[in-house]
């Protein structure tokens, strides 16, 4: 009998990354609605989303193989889930707030985000694993 391989995506890893975006991304506009924030510009929110390598790092580094396709997927699958929180969240506040600069049309745009963050978490975590086996590599280790 042949030995079972595993599957090639870490679809553990996927969710985990994922609802790590999420729980980071929450917090995040808890802090901002807890100290009033009512308008945010566009740079500030890239400079927050930027903090999305981290899961994307995260999820490529627990990855077999792929790792670049395994930061993306969980990029667009948290910006998703996101999303669809901060429409949930619009429903129970009334006053307008900068969650509905996230809604809407820029929905698309963050989950674009997702991914594009992921992808470069995913890169950063191949060239991580790239510089472990050159390491592993050099006579006299």
């Amino acid at each position: 009998m042949a030995a079972e391989q595993p599957p090639f995506m870490n679809y553990r890893a996927l969710l985990l990354g994922a609802l790590m975006l999420v729980a980071l991304s929450l917090g995040l506009i808890v802090l901002a609605l807890w100290l009033g924030v009512q308008q945010a510009t566009a740079p500030q929110l890239l400079t927050l989303s930027a903090l999305w390598v981290a899961p994307g790092i995260f999820t490529a580094l627990k990855a077999r193989d792929g790792r670049l396709l395994h930061g993306m997927a969980m990029g667009l699958i948290g910006a998703l889930l996101l999303s669809l929180l901060i429409h949930l969240m619009l429903y129970s506040m009334p006053q307008p707030t900068f969650l509905q600069q996230l809604a809407g049309d820029k929905t698309v745009v963050v989950i674009i985000l997702g991914g594009l963050w992921g992808a470069i978490g995913g890169i950063f975590a191949e060239i991580v694993q790239l510089r472990r086996t050159r390491k592993a590599q050099k006579p006299g280790r």
